[in-house]
């Protein structure tokens, strides 16, 4: 049976915590506990783990200040107390025995559900029943951590098994004071190569009234650049979408079926058809919404409850209990009674997980009950500038802003640094740390970017404010750039055989194979012994105004190539039929270019009178950038490697390709190499194949010494690659 409110604050107050909580676990369910990895232990690790699925049921106090972030929760049901219900699935692997762990609890934020972490840093295969991470991989179940997931999404549905499925959440609907259901003005975006192609467009809440079409506004476009070659939603050209129905579909969502209209306007003249790029834009008076932020405070609860809390509020023991009596995450002068279950809470997430990460700490959400730090770690992988579209009423939470797609979707205006300023765009002055600075609950911060969150995800506004100048780090924070990557990085350059794509391929280049997770895996290491042992970490490693590496998104400033000679048609060594072909390249990447932007209706009115200044990483006589952490395979290059791409014929030729990068080969030798491509041939830079490999391992080994590069990934993952370069490229002696 519950604790009463009253009964539930003292009992709080009595282990230590100072104020009435904003939220508590009610009840964590667990629906199963199994051994994972069918009783295997994982190579290294001190014993076996085991898989715990959950549901955790929260309450919330609409009242309280900590909860003021909330849009919207006041206006949720609540029960006899005053308080709000949701629920959300939760997964937990751990040590079998408390004796085989430290108490080290990690947090990875889901991505739409998925358990992107696993793969990055955990390794091996199904929790419960797949392959143990294997001795070639640095898994962090080496190191005896523990391992949550929860969902936070309030559009992914709560499933019951988050172990195997994706990890959702149910969250109440608001109403009106008057009960009656809360409408307001949405706006979805639809662009068919991006949806699997089709002309169905889903909606994210349901329409207030499926018979009234008097306030839908349906729009097709090419782009949202103007005449000016401005990114506008009032002045880009777009044709009315006037064929089309609602359709309720099985599961009950609602979408909108269509004919696209015979011809769009294009902003230089002219009209073009519609083609798979096509941006449809559908805005509508939707219903039922949901209070998405619910699931910053989800978290905060969910991590307070595991780290701290002895039971639930119905009297429910914690299933981490036991971890007082495992080692202390130092590892020697271990306390005989700690207060919780664990010394330090570290928390990673990936692009969407990311921007989670830097919003949860902006809006205020890494305080706990107690009044100490949620988080003590942080580390935000790819999420560029931005933030995510959460914290609003008809909130859409997996979207984000790039160049061509979702360009105006909320979440990408300021602040965007961690440093707290004056933006000299919009004239407001605020941070990402200014509420966790104020209540002294901010934990040490690292993020990783590559080369496309600088094109796509305006990085630069992490350190350079709106007018271009240096911005310098908070002393807590580090940052670091991962040059010639695309979003999340590629699988690695192995052969450097580069296959074009196909005719009708979305994008123009192949796509960039530079690696970025085993820098991530060191990095977290890295963060794990700053918190814990205060060790510094490497130092960061990013382009800045000061030493010359930054530049404006175009070919002249970046001197890309030879800008006077471009377009530009090179060969292009054989690809995976080992024939050449050729590649023509015509100028750099699409900017996703920012502008202050009113967000309140759900039409964007955009301030063109108020840029914001983007920088981009400077670029050498090969075209690769030249700083940040000195990856092996852009200081020891096959190719030029490009943090950009662009979009293909019948996909609206010519605007940024999604959150692609691209590869452009090195000639294997003058007599291949075009007279137009200035980059020297690989025959020029290596005494064959031996040399490239000698030069491409002490990059490698470099980066270990460093403490950029673990030595696992060092031996099976950078070393294997470079061993593999193809003797079509460099021929072996």
């Amino acid at each position: 049976m519950r604790l009463p409110t009253t009964l539930l604050f003292l009992t709080l107050a009595g282990s230590g915590a100072l104020a009435a909580p904003a939220g508590v676990v009610d009840r964590f369910e667990i629906l199963s506990t199994q051994d994972a990895y069918n009783g295997a232990t994982p190579a290294g690790a001190a014993g076996p783990y085991v898989v715990i699925t959950a549901i955790v049921h929260g309450r919330l106090d609409p009242a309280h200040p900590d909860n003021a972030g909330i849009v919207d929760l006041p206006l949720a049901p609540r029960d006899a107390d005053g308080w709000v219900h949701y629920s959300t699935d939760a997964t937990v692997l751990r040590p079998k025995r408390a004796a085989d762990a430290r108490r080290i609890l990690f947090y990875d934020v889901v991505n739409r559900g998925g358990r992107l972490g696993q793969g990055v840093f955990i390794g091996g295969g199904s929790l419960t029943d797949g392959a143990a991470p294997g001795a070639e991989f640095p898994s962090l179940l080496r190191r005896g951590y523990t391992v949550v997931w929860s969902g936070w999404q309030g559009d992914i549905a709560q499933t019951g098994r988050g172990a195997s499925a994706a990890l959702g959440t149910r969250f109440p609907v608001a109403t009106a004071v008057d009960g009656k259901p809360l409408t307001g003005m949405s706006r979805e975006e639809f662009i068919p190569d991006q949806a699997g192609g089709g002309h169905m467009l889903a909606l994210g809440y349901p329409p207030a009234s499926p018979d009234d079409r008097s306030e839908v506004a349906f729009t097709a476009r090419a782009s949202w650049l103007n005449a000016k070659g401005e990114a506008d939603y009032a002045s880009s050209p777009s044709a009315p979408v006037t064929d089309w129905q609602y359709l309720t579909r099985p599961d009950g969502t609602v979408a909108v079926r269509f004919t696209p209209p015979a011809a769009l306007p294009l902003a230089g003249g002219g009209t073009a058809p519609p083609d798979g790029g096509t941006i449809y834009s559908f805005v509508y008076r939707a219903a039922e919404p949901r209070v998405a932020a619910i699931g910053f405070a989800a978290v905060r609860d969910l991590l307070s409850f595991l780290k701290s809390s002895p039971a639930d509020a119905q009297g429910r023991p914690n299933p981490l209990n036991d971890m007082k009596a495992a080692p202390c995450a130092a590892g020697k002068d271990c306390p005989t009674d700690p207060a919780g279950n664990f010394d330090v809470v570290l928390g990673e997430g990936t692009s969407q997980s990311g921007r989670f990460l830097r919003d949860f700490l902006y809006r205020g959400f890494n305080r706990a009950a107690d009044g100490r730090p949620v988080f003590d770690g942080l580390l935000a992988i790819i999420p560029g500038a931005r933030r995510t579209w959460t914290a609003t009423r008809f909130a859409q939470q997996g979207r984000w802003s790039r160049q061509h797609e979702d360009h105006f979707m909320q979440g990408d205006q300021f602040p965007f640094s961690y440093t707290t300023l004056t933006d000299p765009v919009s004239g407001r002055t605020d941070g990402l740390l200014q509420r966790c600075t104020a209540d002294n609950t901010c934990p040490k911060i690292m993020q990783i970017d590559g080369s496309f969150e600088w094109w796509g995800g305006r990085a630069s506004l992490n350190v350079t404010d709106g007018a271009g100048h240096d911005v310098p780090l908070p002393a807590n924070v580090r940052y670091y750039f991962v040059p010639g990557t695309q979003h999340g990085g590629g699988s690695g350059v192995t052969t450097g055989l580069v296959t074009p794509p196909a005719t009708g391929s979305q994008c123009q280049f192949a796509n960039s194979p530079v690696t970025m997770t085993p820098f991530e895996r060191a990095l977290l290491l890295a963060m794990e012994n700053w918190v814990v042992q205060g060790a510094a970490p490497p130092p960061s490693a990013y382009p800045s105004v000061a030493s010359g590496q930054l530049a404006a998104p175009d070919a002249a400033s970046l001197g890309f190539f030879a800008p006077a000679a471009l377009p530009v048609t090179i060969a292009v060594p054989g690809g995976g039929d080992g024939g050449p072909t050729s590649l023509t390249i015509a100028g750099v990447g699409r900017l996703n270019p920012l502008f202050v932007t009113d967000h309140a209706d759900a039409v964007p009115r955009v301030q063109l009178d108020k840029p914001y200044r983007l920088l981009v990483p400077r670029l050498n006589a090969d075209g690769n950038e030249v700083a940040g952490i000195e990856t092996p395979e852009v200081k020891v290059p096959l190719a030029t490697y490009l943090g950009w791409n662009l979009r293909g014929k019948g996909h609206t030729e010519g605007e940024g390709c999604s959150a692609s990068g691209g590869v452009i080969p090195l000639a294997v030798d003058e007599a291949s190499r075009s007279p137009a491509d200035p980059r020297p041939p690989l025959s020029a830079r290596y005494r064959g194949r031996a040399d490239y490999i000698a030069k491409f391992s002490a990059a490698t080994d470099a980066l270990v010494a460093r403490g950029l590069l673990l030595p696992l990934d060092a031996e099976h993952v950078l070393h294997a690659n470079g061993a593999r370069v193809s003797p079509r490229l460099l021929p072996r002696p």
